[in-house]
């Protein structure tokens, strides 16, 4: 049964997504990792008490496994936001406490029922799982189903992974496997399809255009024949040149990073994922867009990522709480970026995010266990010599995923394989097993199930909570409150200490109170699930910009509460000092309620940050021109047409002024 749990795991994983919920890739499937690490440990157990198995099987991994566990135990006791380090940021979760130990169980429990030919299992489960996704991504290059995303999924498809870059390192994992059951399998079938199944993987990496992913890809790919040829003596020349002739061929006939290096076409830097592209400003211009290279914007985060760490040099700030203490050593540069009002939950670089959010003993035992794992497959393949083909796949995927964490981030799929790969080429042996009595067997099975109980039901209504979260939204978007209120209850119910569910329930309360001003209890609810949610997560700036939000729709009904919308504003300001954004809705509010002197302050702050914030240009301009400024609104209406050329308003402002100022 646990053998046939694993083979569900990494067959299943990579195919799930579900439209139901709030993120549709990777929240569904770090709740599937749950429920199945749940019920292999649940399993495990009762063949322990069973006298069947050892509990756990000690080698050195293991050890340096959990001290890794253990610097993450501690960042997440140090964190600034417990409860994000404990479950992971929300909409990602992969990286929290829990999600490492569920890899830790499921890390420690496999090699006691690891052999040769479930290892074979695992490997096929995975490139059949591979194909189906790998096929649906090269369908979606073709059309399928692209009405259904706010991206072009036809120029960088992402299949069931959600993102290019998290599809491309998927995809350069699975291709040394394949290598290595091409050139174990003896049947000529086995070896076309094999062949076939690297020609999808591969093409299917090319349009997803993640230079990441590819490079990861042609790096394992060549370190795989390297170590080929020096450790195998048959070395298969014919299938050799087939191989690089399909790899060389495709990369210099589909449109990807090679051929653009190749022939040098200057190609866009596009974003995928489920997430919509937001362009204001950039430095390089495609189709009137102006898009930063995605290098440039990692340069900034990576820059802010190391001051963090500066500041938070033993522990960090706390496991996966990049998204709120990036803000406090966010580079200002970051402002004149086409993504610089995008939030970042993660640094961009699996390495500079542990020494920001886990300090240096974060990432120092992260790197141990890294530095073992490569010491383990190099003794396999030059010392043991024991499988060395199958090491020698092994050590290239995990290499890959060593490359792409470089420039990216690990997610549930590559986090499984990072973790487990080591698993797959573990001897087969035999351990002593512990003896017991039948009272001892029944107290146990009896703890087990009340375990199991309970773990359930955490894990269904958490998932539940999240259904109809995303219910909720959905309903407010419609402007169906009553309707919205009571989902987010419901959600509130599964999971009552979930501090986005509170801000956002506060804000639905807020706009029930706008339709029964005579009903103050809505009001006061609000606030409550105001305080909750500062109070659960309160270096979470989202959450504070909401609340801003909130008051500021509860001040139209009662005026003391417009002040404490500002105060919230003002806390982001604390929080996130370099964010213009933030200034310019505080001239927002106060251009509403027509302070205008404070309203032009917070706009100048917001320029003087971000130069060609052409938002915070018009309404300046605009107050200047309503207090009869002109000299000044026309500058400031011109230096918005300067970044925003398509203002038709800004036109419209400035051939009024052309009739009221004098002309020289």
């Amino acid at each position: 049964m646990i053998q046939n749990l694993y083979l569900i795991l990494f067959f299943c994983l990579p195919l799930i997504f579900s439209s139901f919920n709030s993120e549709l890739f990777e929240l569904p499937k770090t709740y599937f990792l749950y429920s199945l690490t749940l019920l292999i440990t649940l399993t495990h157990l009762l063949n322990f008490f069973r006298s069947q198995k050892p509990l756990f099987k000690k080698t050195s991994l293991n050890i340096i496994f959990f001290i890794f566990l253990f610097s993450q135990i501690i960042s997440t006791v140090t964190s600034i936001d417990p409860h994000t380090s404990l479950f992971g940021y929300y909409s990602r979760l992969n990286g929290g406490l829990l999600s490492l130990i569920s890899f830790f169980l499921l890390f420690t429990i496999l090699p006691l029922y690891i052999n040769r030919r479930f290892t074979q299992k695992i490997i096929l489960a995975s490139l059949i799982s591979g194909f189906f996704v790998a096929s649906y991504g090269i369908l979606e290059h073709f059309g399928i189903n692209d009405h259904l995303w706010v991206q072009d999924v036809r120029s960088r498809v992402f299949s069931t992974l959600g993102q290019p870059n998290w599809l491309a390192a998927y995809l350069a994992i699975l291709i040394p496997l394949t290598l290595y059951q091409l050139h174990t399998s003896r049947s000529t079938l086995k070896k076309i399809l094999y062949l076939l199944l690297i020609f999808i993987f591969y093409l299917c990496l090319l349009f997803t255009k993640s230079k990441s992913g590819i490079f990861a890809a042609v790096s394992s790919v060549s370190l795989f024949y390297i170590l080929y040829f020096i450790r195998q003596k048959s070395k298969n020349l014919p299938i050799l040149a087939l191989i690089f002739t399909l790899f060389i061929s495709l990369s210099l006939i589909i449109n990807n990073p090679i051929k653009d290096f190749v022939f040098f076409t200057r190609q866009s830097s596009s974003v995928g994922g489920p997430q919509k592209l937001d362009i204001n400003n950039s430095t390089l211009e495609i189709d009137n867009l102006n898009i930063t290279p995605s290098g440039e914007i990692r340069q900034i985060v990576w820059q802010g990522a190391f001051d963090l760490w500066r500041q938070h040099p033993l522990f960090g700030t706390g496991t996966e709480t990049f998204a709120y203490s990036y803000y406090w050593t966010r580079p200002q540069e970051h402002n004149l970026t086409s993504e610089w009002d995008f939030l970042y939950n993660k640094a961009h670089n699996e390495y500079l995010n542990f020494l920001a959010t886990t300090g240096i003993f974060g990432l120092g035992s992260y790197l141990l266990l890294i530095f073992s794992t490569l010491v383990y497959f190099i003794k396999k393949i030059f010392i043991k010599n024991n499988r060395p083909l199958l090491n020698i796949a092994l050590l290239c995927a995990y290499l890959s995923i060593l490359i792409t964490n470089a420039f990216g981030f690990s997610v549930i799929i590559t986090s499984l394989y990072f973790f487990l790969l080591p698993i797959f080429s573990y001897p087969v042996s035999r351990s002593p097993t512990i003896q017991f009595s039948r009272p001892q067997k029944y107290i146990s099975f009896t703890f087990i199930i009340i375990f199991a109980l309970y773990f359930s039901q955490k894990i269904l209504y958490y998932y539940l909570a999240d259904i109809t979260y995303n219910q909720a939204l959905s309903a407010d978007n419609r402007q169906q409150y009553l309707q919205a209120k009571s989902l987010i209850n419901q959600s509130l119910g599964y999971r009552p200490n979930e501090p986005i569910y509170h801000s956002k329930a506060a804000f639905i309360n807020a706009k029930i109170a706008l339709e029964n001003p005579d009903n103050s209890d809505y009001q006061n609810q609000s606030i409550r699930h105001l305080t909750l949610a500062a109070k659960i997560s309160p270096f979470n700036t989202n959450i504070w910009k909401e609340q801003a939000l909130t008051l500021f729709y509860l001040s139209t009904l009662d005026s003391k509460y417009f002040p404490l919308s500002i105060t919230a504003l003002e806390n982001v300001t604390r929080l996130a000092p370099t964010d213009a954004k933030t200034y310019y809705l505080i001239g927002k509010y106060y251009q509403a309620t027509q302070n205008y002197s404070q309203a032009i302050t917070a706009y100048q702050k917001a320029i003087q940050l971000k130069s060609n914030y052409d938002h915070a240009y018009f309404s300046l301009a605009q107050i200047q021109f309503e207090q009869k400024d002109y000299a000044a609104a026309k500058i400031n209406f011109e230096n918005t047409l300067k970044y925003a050329p398509k203002n038709e308003q800004a036109k419209d402002y400035l051939k009024k002024l052309e009739k009221l100022l004098p002309q020289n």
